[in-house]
């Protein structure tokens, strides 16, 4: 007779899911993490070895370490046609290692940090970079990025309407509706081109694993700002060359990430459209706030491991406060 496994309880890593993660962080406060989180990574005060892939890149392993002792070490598993078996395009875990006594404290649903800590950095960036009255978001894919990325932009800019792109579209109609009851008062329209939703809009969020441009140039309203969170391997491109080459600043999370796996931005620079020395990381632009520059500007994110520490941190904070997390957790898992 096989004898179960025990169930989790005190010295094991306290398990923190989804809603229980979301509940204690808010997007305006993750948002905040997220500021936390560039100026950190800036500041060089996190370590760790670059990510590594394994699984024909559908595995993603993230280690990294803070100054304070804090870390993490993050698996993720990429599954792109998750959501037509009812599954998340994103799964994995986050361990959390406490700072102060290198007890593995708590698991973190990935699915849900990831979402979260990655659009609360393109409403750090929309908040800095775009027109104070935008109104006209385009949402450019569907998949399990989108509905945070819209959350963000709406949390810090007065958006009346919101066009969405998929290439299916009954995703992108399935998306509206999600997006219609969270946000009321906001119009959702699903969008039957990229161009459709990219003309006249302020802000625009790209969050596909497109090979090709999703859009011209030319689409491109003059003031408009972009967000740019998908492409993050080298033969992967959602934003033309052309549009960096017009824009009038390209933010980046970290320049080491970009350059290894940011597709789009890769191929401008290799194509003479752009400059990596006119490159701004997001962290030197907050330890130097103005207004931004007229005209096009671009948020290019590949995600960095100074985000998930930020916001890792922050919901580890609040589960103690509320008693998530019990003061034994991990204990005996301590080498002897």
């Amino acid at each position: 007779m096989t004898t179960p496994p025990p169930s989790p309880g005190a010295g094991f890593p306290a398990i923190i899911g989804g809603g229980l993660l979301r509940s204690l962080v808010p997007m305006p406060d993750a948002i905040e993490a997220s500021r936390k989180a560039f100026t950190a990574a800036t500041a060089g005060e996190l370590t760790g070895p670059p990510r590594s892939a394994l699984s024909r890149h559908r595995v993603l392993v993230m280690p990294a370490e803070h100054s304070s002792g804090s870390a993490l070490i993050k698996v993720i598993s990429l599954q792109p046609g998750g959501w037509e078996q009812g599954l998340p395009s994103i799964g994995g875990g986050v361990l959390w290692v406490d700072g102060a006594s290198g007890r593995i404290t708590a698991l973190l649903d990935a699915t849900s940090l990831t979402a979260l800590r990655t659009g609360a950095a393109t409403g750090l960036a929309t908040s800095i970079l775009a027109t104070p009255a935008s109104s006209v978001l385009a949402m450019l894919g569907a998949g399990g990025q989108a509905a945070d990325q819209v959350g963000a932009v709406c949390a810090v800019r007065p958006i009346r309407e919101v066009r969405v792109f998929s290439r299916r579209a009954d995703r992108r109609e399935q998306l509206c509706a999600q997006l219609a009851a969270a946000h009321p008062g906001v119009s959702f329209q699903p969008a039957a081109s990229p161009r459709e939703a990219v003309r006249g809009a302020d802000v625009i969020c790209t969050a596909t694993r497109s090979q090709a441009p999703l859009f011209e140039a030319g689409d491109l309203a003059p003031q408009a700002h972009v967000n740019a969170i998908g492409a993050y391997t080298a033969d992967m491109c959602e934003i033309p060359a052309a549009a960096f080459a017009q824009a009038a600043l390209v933010v980046i999370d970290q320049l080491a990430a970009v350059m290894a796996e940011a597709g789009d931005l890769i191929q401008a620079i290799d194509a003479g459209q752009l400059r990596r020395e006119s490159l701004v990381e997001m962290g030197h632009l907050l330890a130097a706030p103005g207004s931004p520059p007229a005209g096009l500007t671009i948020f290019k994110s590949v995600g960095i491991a100074a985000q998930d520490w930020a916001l890792g941190e922050l919901v580890v904070s609040r589960a103690r406060e509320c008693g998530a997390i019990p003061s034994d957790a991990g204990a005996d898992i301590l080498p002897v």
